[in-house]
């Protein structure tokens, strides 16, 4: 009989709760499939795949689907559209393969081709289970944002967006927020958001920035200097300029993730 606690790569952990693979606001909805202990003593590598259907039956039935097809699962943990298996690596997987044919099993059991799938790790030891789960769960929102359903998307597919996520939203939004400063109150601020953000995409150009947003090369240096004093932030200075691409790059991020 299970006592509520999990082994990872061998080592007995304390019990644990909703909360210790809860990395989303707590009204989100997390069940958890537990399996017995590892064997070995040396860290494990363990494989997160996130699975969302837009169809709230189908999301439904995929908590059955997943736990039933992935009988080797450590966790099995179910978000708002999201359901995401965990399982330790016994050897050598090619990943995006095993995860297609995992997400073409699903798709034909629940009878929905859109059933997308997100990647995360391999990951050693504790820490990278967790670390794995939550770049599942965010490669699949992001990747289906970005390529449509019915696909398969790794972590590192992401791109850029790699240097934002791979930790909890409460993170990326704290950063945004700090860096932006008011900006980050994107509908109050519209028109300087999209000046910062086609001033760092076009490499500072004031002629470029002008030409792609069709404003006069006085407005793009008014409302840069209102950019400069609503954050604090030295446009000349490299370090403050990749600040605020991350901190843009954090927000769009986070408007996927929601939407």
């Amino acid at each position: 009989m299970w006592d509520g606690r999990i082994a990872f790569g061998g080592q007995r952990l304390a019990r644990i709760t909703k909360a210790d693979f809860q990395e989303r606001p707590p009204e989100r909805e997390v069940f958890f499939v537990v399996r017995g202990e590892a064997p070995t003593n040396a860290p494990g590598e363990y494989l997160a795949i996130a699975f969302a259907s837009r169809d709230a039956a189908v999301v439904a039935r995929l908590r059955v689907s997943v736990a039933e097809l992935v009988p080797d699962a450590r966790v099995v943990r179910s978000r708002t559209g999201i359901v995401a298996a965990l399982r330790e690596l016994a050897g050598t997987v090619d990943t995006r393969a095993h995860a297609e044919a995992l997400r073409a099993r699903l798709a034909r059991a629940n009878g929905d081709e859109t059933i997308s799938a997100g990647v995360g790790g391999p990951k050693r030891g504790t820490t990278g289970a967790h670390l794995a789960l939550l770049q599942a769960e965010q490669a699949v929102v992001i990747g289906r944002a970005m390529r449509g359903d019915g696909a398969v998307t790794m972590f590192e597919d992401l791109g850029p967006y790699c240097f934002v996520l791979g930790r909890p939203e409460s993170d990326i939004r704290e950063f945004a927020d700090r860096t932006l400063g008011p900006l980050a109150d994107g509908e109050q601020h519209a028109d300087l958001v999209r000046t910062l953000d086609a001033y760092l995409r076009l490499h500072g150009s004031l002629n470029a920035v002008a030409r792609d947003l069709y404003l006069h090369r006085n407005t793009v240096r008014q409302r840069l200097r209102r950019i400069t004093k609503l954050t604090g932030a030295d446009l000349k200075n490299a370090d403050s300029r990749l600040a605020l691409q991350l901190a843009l790059l954090g927000r769009s991020a986070l408007e996927r993730l929601a939407s």
